[in-house]
């Protein structure tokens, strides 16, 4: 009798103790949902790069912007990002569970970018496998010099395929502008979601050191290739108006976010927390 009372006490706490961790997993998810100061904070300063966050208020997902310098042309930059998009070798390297991919509509001048589907491989059996229909368009301020690419969804081009689950939320966009002394600065600011069932607290958790490698680590060998060194576009005036070359970031934190969430924040950077 006493060992029935026991299992049916055990079984009621385990009932009221499961229902309270939903209800704060839930208010938690709200709190964090309903928060964000809008602002791009600083996460990361090292190795002369410098990652920043995002996050807006009524969105789950933050957004990430990496910043590095270096000696390379603008054209060699949208050459690595844009010219061998067709070859699933070049995929692994910048991505590496990229397992297949198909080129919608390829790349030319005239287009100024092209149209690519992605297979991405995750964790099977735990996470489907993710597609990502993806068009890149280039474009260059007359004004400032700054080549833009914009890397965004079009998720609808192609039919949706039984394997994967299509990813309908990614924007993209790398942004090279010339500084002085030969260099150019690179920004690359991230939003994207992976769709589907997958815990987005691991994206807000690892882009920001996922960016800074990316940008420290892995892009000098990504854009170091004769084809990416000789490249020129004809859309693309090198190193931009004279006026343009300046010492200083060239790009306003309020645009960054607006390009990135649709949003017009306040033009400021806040320190981390252990600076303020």
């Amino acid at each position: 009798m006493m060992k029935g009372i026991s299992l049916k006490k055990f079984a009621k706490f385990a009932l009221f103790g499961s229902a309270a961790a939903i209800l704060v997993g839930y208010a938690a998810t709200l709190a964090w949902t309903a928060s964000g100061s809008e602002q791009w904070e600083l996460e990361i300063d090292r190795d002369g790069v410098q990652v920043y966050s995002y996050k807006e208020r009524g969105s789950f997902n933050k957004v990430y912007k990496g910043v590095v310098r270096g000696k390379y042309t603008q054209s060699q930059i949208v050459a690595s990002l844009v010219l061998e998009n067709h070859s699933l070798e070049n995929c692994k390297k910048w991505i590496p569970v990229c397992i297949d991919l198909k080129v919608i509509e390829p790349y030319s001048d005239k287009a100024q970018g092209d149209t690519i589907l992605w297979t991405l491989e995750l964790l099977p059996p735990v996470f489907r496998n993710r597609e990502y229909v993806i068009k890149s368009q280039t474009d260059q301020d007359p004004v400032s010099g700054v080549v833009s690419i914009d890397v965004m969804a079009a998720a609808n081009k192609v039919p949706l395929n039984e394997c994967c689950v299509r990813i309908t939320h990614i924007h993209n966009r790398w942004q090279i502008s010339p500084v002085k002394d030969g260099e150019v600065e690179i920004q690359l600011i991230q939003d994207f979601g992976m769709s589907g069932f997958f815990p987005t607290v691991l994206l807000n958790l690892g882009n920001a050191e996922e960016t800074h490698k990316l940008l420290h680590a892995q892009l000098p060998g990504l854009v170091d290739k004769e084809l990416y060194r000789t490249a020129r576009f004809p859309y693309v005036n090198e190193g931009g108006a004279a006026s343009a070359v300046v010492d200083a970031p060239t790009t306003d934190p309020a645009v960054d976010a607006a390009i990135a969430t649709g949003t017009d924040p306040a033009a400021n950077v806040v320190a981390p927390a252990s600076e303020q």
